[in-house]
């Protein structure tokens, strides 16, 4: 590697196939069970990294999906690096290039998965040069940086609990899967809205993950999102959306990733798959044919 190499890799985005709240915690953030897959609708990162005498830190963001997304503090990867030279314990002169593909604000997690990429991205060139961080530390600053990073550290289906702090790997079956981006929806919006008896714990998570290991389909009563009723009571738009969403391919069953306002159908092959994406995107919706990835 020469000294002034760029990384380019791709930053894949997520689903939450399953998602519970269980708990709302003392400090104000909730505790959830999760199914996460990794898909490959993804963004590209280019990360370059080098030790320097002082700190600098770049952000250069382009892609058909760049619009409303930070370049500021606000980004995820801006964050992403500047754990990096925390963790280095030295000045670090670092440039990050985003081009954006994964919709913003859609509960695909594509800003999460940026992070996450800059962050492998960072401890490979750091080792490179002769910098080992420990794992546990690593662990620590993807949590700081958002709850989905640490899952998507590792490009693998994950069963994610907690804060998003405890997450264990699972073997699952391809997938096939076509994914339509609605409306954009808020997080922290969605979670302020989560009302009491939205909080519980029916084991959709535990029986999803099982059926997942054992390689079997997954049924669709244990898919989608329990944030869906408080996210729509935090944006009435994404109700209308998701209504409309739901109408466009009788008899498909289109479920909630996350926070939204992206749903998603499970297919029984790419060429279903396809079909559905182009329905949605003949109904005015971004979307496409994914598969899982890992």
């Amino acid at each position: 590697m020469s000294r002034l190499s760029t990384w380019v890799v791709p930053a894949y985005a997520k689903l939450n196939l399953s998602l519970e709240v269980v708990a709302r915690r003392a400090d104000g953030w909730h505790d959830i069970d999760s199914v996460l897959v990794p898909v490959d609708w993804h963004d590209l990162v280019g990360l370059s990294l080098e030790p320097a005498a002082a700190d600098s830190l770049s952000l250069t963001v382009d892609g058909p999906a760049a619009a409303g997304v930070p370049t500021g503090d606000g980004n995820l990867t801006v964050r992403a690096a500047q754990a990096l030279r925390t963790l280095a314990g030295r000045p670090l002169a670092t440039r990050v290039w985003l081009s954006k593909n994964v919709p913003h604000g859609a509960g695909l997690g594509g800003g999460s998965a940026d992070a996450a990429a800059v962050l492998r991205s960072g401890i490979s060139r750091l080792e490179n040069l002769g910098i080992t961080i420990e794992e546990e530390r690593v662990a620590a600053a993807a949590l700081s940086i958002g709850s989905d990073v640490p899952a998507l550290l590792s490009l693998t289906a994950q069963r994610v609990r907690g804060r998003g702090d405890h997450v264990e790997a699972l073997a699952t079956p391809r997938l096939d899967l076509a994914i339509a981006s609605t409306t954009p929806s808020s997080t922290a919006d969605t979670y302020a809205a989560v009302a009491p008896d939205e909080i519980r714990h029916d084991g959709r998570s535990a029986r999803l993950a099982q059926l997942l290991q054992a390689g079997l389909t997954p049924e669709s009563e244990l898919m989608g999102s329990a944030l869906e009723p408080a996210a729509c009571r935090a944006n009435p738009a994404l109700a209308a959306a998701l209504e409309q969403a739901r109408r466009v391919v009788a008899g498909a069953a289109w479920h909630l990733t996350g926070s939204g306002g992206a749903v998603f159908s499970v297919a029984r092959g790419r060429d279903e798959a396809a079909g559905l994406a182009a329905a949605m995107r003949a109904a005015g919706f971004s979307a496409r044919a994914c598969r899982t990835v890992g």
